[in-house]
């Protein structure tokens, strides 16, 4: 009787045991699970907000162009030609330096800089402030033809930079052909500079990657050379097994 109890008793021990080692295995599974799930709340947040870059970017040159629209531009021009000039020349310095760290960021490789979303803001805030300057000098007669109002003004600006040249808006005036010349050398020299800065680091990053798709698609074909590998060993001893059997 005491050894039927005690096979009895090892038994019952054999169960808990098993039934403890399940519910254990089964809460390192669920933790695990949880652990992943918690891992790809950040990449599904990322996919379900596209158009938060977007956005991010679009807001700054929304409120750049409101204020082109809104600025007292009427107040400059020929009644205060020192304090117009100075204007300009402010507003158009502080874009260039910053144009220019940013084209140095990118010659150096620093990781902080962000090329992508500033030199695109920066090179619209520089048509912006050569259209305010237009817009400004057109109130002056005999300085330009055709220029009316600010829209005109930033026309004017787009075409030149573009180098169109349609000929609806011409320069007549000294000041007007000055500005004019000032904005083409100015675009050769700072705008062409950063596209170049921009560019650059738009294929250095494509290039970065297409480099990794490249190593994780030869680590996937060498993961899978070794599991077929492995499996032929296995494959191969089951015919001398059988033959032996029988």
């Amino acid at each position: 009787m005491k050894v039927g109890r005690e096979a009895e008793g090892d038994g019952d021990d054999g169960v808990r045991g098993g039934a403890g080692d399940d519910v254990r295995g089964g809460g390192g599974h669920g933790a695990g699970d949880g652990g992943g799930d918690g891992g790809e709340d950040p990449g599904q947040e990322r996919r379900r907000d596209p158009l938060l870059p977007w956005l991010r970017e679009a807001v700054p040159v929304a409120i750049m162009v409101v204020a082109y629209f809104l600025l007292p531009l009427h107040l400059l021009g020929a009644e205060r030609p020192e304090l117009s000039w100075t204007l300009f020349v402010l507003a158009l310095g502080a874009v260039t330096v910053l144009l220019l760290r940013e084209i140095r960021a990118v010659l150096r490789d620093e990781p902080h800089a962000r090329p992508g979303v500033t030199i695109p803001l920066l090179m619209i805030a520089s048509l912006l402030v050569f259209s305010a300057a237009y817009s400004s000098i057109a109130r002056q007669t005999g300085e330009f033809d055709g220029l009316r109002t600010r829209v005109d003004a930033l026309y004017f600006t787009v075409a030149t930079v573009a180098t169109v040249g349609y000929g609806d808006i011409t320069a007549r005036g000294q000041t007007a052909r000055i500005l004019v010349m000032g904005q083409i050398t100015y675009s050769f020299v700072f705008l062409t500079a950063a596209a170049t800065a921009l560019s650059r680091r738009l294929r250095r990053a494509l290039g970065e990657r297409q480099g990794g798709g490249l190593l994780h698609g030869g680590a996937a074909r060498r993961g899978g050379g070794q599991h077929g590998g492995g499996g032929r060993p296995q494959g191969g001893d089951q015919p001398e097994g059988g033959a032996r059997q029988g």
